[in-house]
């Protein structure tokens, strides 16, 4: 039999927690703690220093695959540093990224003049990292994105009037998404003196249009007589990689343009194109070492983005914009395409065949390109009915006004099992509740129900004080696992494996009062080991077993389990993680859970231990859901772990059916 032995250093309490004589708390149990953080407290509070955590933090979401980076080198003592200063005064960390322009004029890259799906991925990208430093440190972050459109855009024949609509859209996705770590600074607020009458954030239409001559001619005005623009391209290989990227992208930017006719409006030699070309990109670069200039003078002490590739070595820091694309692929120069597995890639519009995409529409207009199938399709009727929206960082929203009188019954579950292949999780969102008899009939088109002998088909999941198996029925936070753990089976090589549900459906009875507490949170454990850790890790992870433990109880537990932490999802086929946190007694007043890693050294356990008591929780691969009373969630069970953070006591009640 495999005992499990939990880490020895994580089960030791805070001095703080009292305990009584069984080792349970006295006091409030720490995973009854409502707050807003993703990962539970005690995971992180044993570190001594906060700027090493938050360098980690942050550095997750830089691009750090340049040839000449230099982070290790160098630039991640630059950020330490800056984060200490931040720290040592308790101060919010100010995070700021110049960038978000306007819209390219070229219909060869992109699909319109407004924000799209590209822009709405790069704000939820910057407001998760902020949230991220927000976990671990309670004065939080902010993101200061500098619009530089009035640097750039007489340079591109771009009009003063659709610079301020693109931003202003900006502003409004950030409203309508909830996207509280995002601030907006406009240039004139980096120039020093009264150069506006007005509110530069309250700013309409009309009074930017007025007022943009006026902060151009303050912006060209400023002095950085001692820059030489020949002399950095020629030394600098920052500045040479922008100078070349830049020549590159005005090839379609100004192709069309009346920069590049003569005045008879005859389209110009190719060597003649090519010298305006580089006069722009050198203006350009002249422009943005201005704007830079402005930025360091207004924010000396921030944490600085940039959207450019760069060698990471402080004081910029190159933010990686798209997991797995390179970092100079900004939204605003290009589309978002999905593939048919869900996959998305960036690109300019030209790039793809359009034979094998059609548009997908948000508010009327274009918002990205999806690979031709009939996988969204529910037929005439319920499309025009229901929309379909991508969750960030990923699942899909089906929704639909409750006017409408739509309910569970009405969807074809097969259309969801094939979307719950390529999203994960589906939230169905306006639906009508069903009762118990329809939700379960509806559940069978799924799949087999997996009926368990303690409560049958539906777990009703609220509050019951006479509940003693863990914190389900609780209040409490849960640990991240995945449901029927301690279900097993023995596979083909005679070892012993998870028999877990391939499916978990919710129904929403009741939703919390408090919006900050009783949420679910996905992770997706593919993405993981696709994006957040290195070839050396996943090896580590996929050469180990893990041991749990929970006392026994009136449906499970007694048995001491050695189970695979990497395994493959036969839905999907995609490698996906197995765990669940150690969670001691000194945590819950319920029953607690050991957890540890077989056949490891003590070192290799804690290095597994702390890897995924991080990536589970980051950011980055966690889909967050606050419940609306009717809700429907139906998530890949095998694909996603999930956890819940602790709520106040009161109503909060879902249904549950596990589908096979």
């Amino acid at each position: 039999m495999v005992v499990c032995v939990p880490p020895s250093e994580f089960m030791q309490p805070p001095s703080e927690i009292k305990l009584d004589s069984n080792g349970k708390p006295t006091g409030t149990a720490p995973a009854a703690v409502v707050g807003k953080a993703y990962r539970p407290w005690w995971f992180t509070s044993g570190l001594l220093d906060k700027a090493t955590r938050l360098t980690e933090v942050i550095s997750h979401y830089l691009f750090l695959d340049g040839k000449d980076n230099r982070f290790e080198m160098g630039g991640r003592r630059y950020l330490y540093n800056v984060l200490s200063r931040y720290i040592q005064k308790e101060e919010k960390i100010e995070l700021v990224f110049p960038g978000f322009p306007f819209k390219s004029p070229s219909a060869r890259k992109v699909l319109g003049r407004l924000p799209d799906l590209g822009e709405e991925l790069l704000l939820h990208r910057l407001e998760a990292l902020a949230a991220a430093v927000e976990d671990d440190y309670a004065p939080g972050a902010v993101v200061r994105i500098v619009s530089d459109g009035i640097v750039y855009g007489e340079l591109l024949e771009q009009d003063d009037a659709s610079v301020y609509l693109y931003n202003a859209e900006l502003r409004k996705i950030c409203v309508e998404s909830n996207l509280n770590h995002i601030t907006f600074v406009r240039l004139a607020d980096l120039i020093e003196g009264d150069v506006v009458s007005v509110d530069s954030n309250e700013m309409t239409l009309e009074e930017y249009v007025r007022y943009a001559p006026i902060i151009r001619s303050h912006f060209l005005a400023h002095d950085i007589s001692c820059y030489n623009i020949e002399d950095s391209i020629r030394n600098d290989s920052g500045v040479l990689r922008t100078y070349r990227g830049y020549l590159k992208f005005l090839e379609l930017d100004l192709d069309g343009t009346s920069v590049m006719m003569d005045t008879n409006e005859n389209p110009l030699s190719g060597k003649q194109k090519e010298k305006i070309r580089q006069q722009l990109a050198k203006k350009m670069i002249v422009h943005g070492t201005k704007f830079s200039d402005l930025v360091q003078a207004k924010f000396p002490s921030c944490v600085r983005l940039s959207c450019h590739e760069h060698p990471n070595e402080g004081p910029k820091f190159a933010l990686s914009l798209f997991p797995g694309t390179k970092t100079s692929a900004t939204p605003w120069h290009n589309v978002i395409y999905e593939a048919a597995d869900g996959r998305l890639q960036i690109g300019p519009l030209q790039s793809f065949d359009k034979k094998n995409y059609e548009v997908v529409l948000k508010h009327g207009r274009p918002y990205y390109i999806r690979e031709k199938s009939t996988v969204y399709s529910f037929g005439s009727q319920l499309d025009a009915q229901i929309s379909l929206s991508r969750n960030f960082p990923f699942g899909l929203t089906i929704s639909c006004s409750p006017s409408d009188s739509l309910s569970l019954n009405d969807l074809p579950m097969n259309k969801l099992r094939t979307l719950l292949g390529i999203h994960s999780c589906v939230l169905l969102r306006g639906f009508s509740q069903v009762d118990r008899d329809d939700m379960i009939k509806k559940s069978e088109e799924l799949g087999p129900i997996l009926r368990w002998p303690a409560y049958g088909a539906i777990f009703e999941l609220k509050e019951n004080s006479n509940w003693d198996v863990n914190s389900t029925l609780t209040c409490e936070a849960m640990p991240m696992h995945y449901d029927g753990l301690f279900k097993t089976k023995t596979d083909e090589h005679g070892r012993m494996t998870s028999d877990s549900p391939q499916f978990q459906i919710f129904q929403c009875i009741q939703a919390p009062g408090n919006q900050e507490g009783g949420r679910t949170i996905l992770t997706n454990t593919a993405e993981i080991l696709r994006y957040g850790v290195t070839h050396l890790q996943k090896e580590l992870l996929s050469s180990k077993n893990f041991t749990v433990f929970t006392p026994k109880n009136a449906v499970f537990g007694g048995d001491h389990l050695k189970l695979p932490l990497v395994m493959q999802n036969e839905l999907t086929g995609h490698e996906v993680l197995r765990w669940n946190d150690p969670w001691p007694q000194w945590v819950t007043k319920f029953k607690a859970t050991n957890v540890g890693i077989s056949d490891a050294t003590q070192e290799e356990e804690a290095r597994i231990v702390d890897l995924l008591s991080n990536l589970l929780y980051d950011r980055r691969f966690c889909f967050a859901h606050t419940w609306a009373t009717g809700d429907f969630l139906i998530a890949d069970n095998v694909e996603l772990l999930h956890s819940r953070t602790a709520f106040v006591p009161g109503p909060r009640e879902l249904w549950r059916i596990h589908v096979n």
